[in-house]
């Protein structure tokens, strides 16, 4: 017997007729006719190499290889079934599961929105966030560990395909106690008098820090220098300095002892939506792109972020769904 004759009208018309225990019921069920039913039983005969049914004027019964044959189709029609429902629930986005590395000063202002959103309008699509700095968030999309990354772009990359997403404008923290805060906004010059609390170069804005200071010939004073972000602030907080960073990534704007100042020259950081090239993002991760583009379009508190502008049009949706 080669199991690839085999096919799955045969096995329903097979556990029709063992179901409805006659021809005629089980074509009904079937919606078949009575000859391409009875056709479908000797195919699938041939196949075993033997009688499924004994049929007499009044009856049908399962001879001893039909019933044992009988579990196993039940089996492997449920399967199936379940398969087949699994599929169209995660391509209709009720279920499924999606990973997203993602700026960890992004992470925090916009991604709470957007799970919120996507649990509204997708509660079977489980999100993973996963904290990561500029490179990790392109190698985490191009090894495929994660579905979708937002994140800027530190090098053009073949593999990871990239649309705008948003600019968040870099500014001055500082502590409420500094000289520097009695101003309206700050030159970069300004910086270097300053005692200077740097981000190390395992954090991407460090190299937009530097490379923002090359182009304005500043050397700072740096007192300290830390990996996170949220240990920077604290150092703020404590007057121990001030620093630079993204608008995303500054104290809000009720912290009563740091304070935040328009740098000029203006200098931006750009926040991309990032996906394997050639590689059509999960229906779940469609699920997720869809409730990031609603929270960026909707959600008031984002559209009115000081210093940040997002792509609210279809352009970058239309890229992301492009594949």
């Amino acid at each position: 017997m080669n199991p690839h004759n085999l096919t799955l009208k045969q096995l329903r018309a097979f556990q029709a007729i063992a179901d409805e225990g006659s021809f005629v019921a089980a074509s009904k069920k079937l919606h078949l006719s009575q000859p391409a039913l009875s056709q479908c039983v000797k195919q699938l005969e041939a196949e075993l190499g033997g009688r499924l049914f004994d049929r007499t004027t009044r009856s049908v019964r399962l001879t001893s290889l039909g019933m044992s044959f009988l579990p196993y189709v039940r089996h492997l029609l449920a399967q199936l079934e379940t398969v087949v429902t699994n599929m169209q629930e995660l391509v209709s986005r009720r279920r499924g599961e999606v990973t997203i590395a993602c700026l960890p000063s992004v992470a925090s202002r916009l991604m709470p929105r957007v799970v919120a959103e996507n649990e509204r309008a997708f509660p079977g699509i489980r999100v993973n966030i996963r904290d990561a700095n500029m490179r990790q968030v392109a190698e985490k999309v191009r090894s495929g560990e994660a579905d979708l990354g937002i994140g800027s772009l530190y090098e053009e990359d073949p593999d990871v395909s990239s649309a705008l997403l948003a600019e968040d404008e870099m500014q001055a923290v500082l502590p409420a106690t500094s000289p520097l805060a009695r101003h309206r906004r700050l030159a970069w010059d300004d910086l270097a008098d300053a005692p200077f609390i740097s981000l190390s170069h395992d954090n991407g804005v460090r190299d937009l820090l530097d490379a923002a200071l090359r182009q304005h010939a500043i050397r700072v004073r740096t007192v300290a220098e830390v990996s996170n972000i949220s240990t920077l602030t604290a150092m703020v907080e404590e007057g121990i300095g001030i620093s630079v960073l993204p608008s995303l990534a500054m104290p809000r704007a009720s912290h009563q002892v740091v304070r935040v100042r328009p740098l000029r020259p203006l200098v931006n950081r750009t926040i991309h939506l990032l996906w394997r090239t050639g590689i059509a993002i999960s229906p779940a991760a469609e699920a997720v792109r869809i409730s990031l583009q609603k929270v960026v379009a909707e959600d008031p508190e984002l559209k009115h972020l000081p210093h940040v502008i997002w792509t609210e049009g279809p352009s970058w949706l239309k890229e992301a769904s492009s594949l």
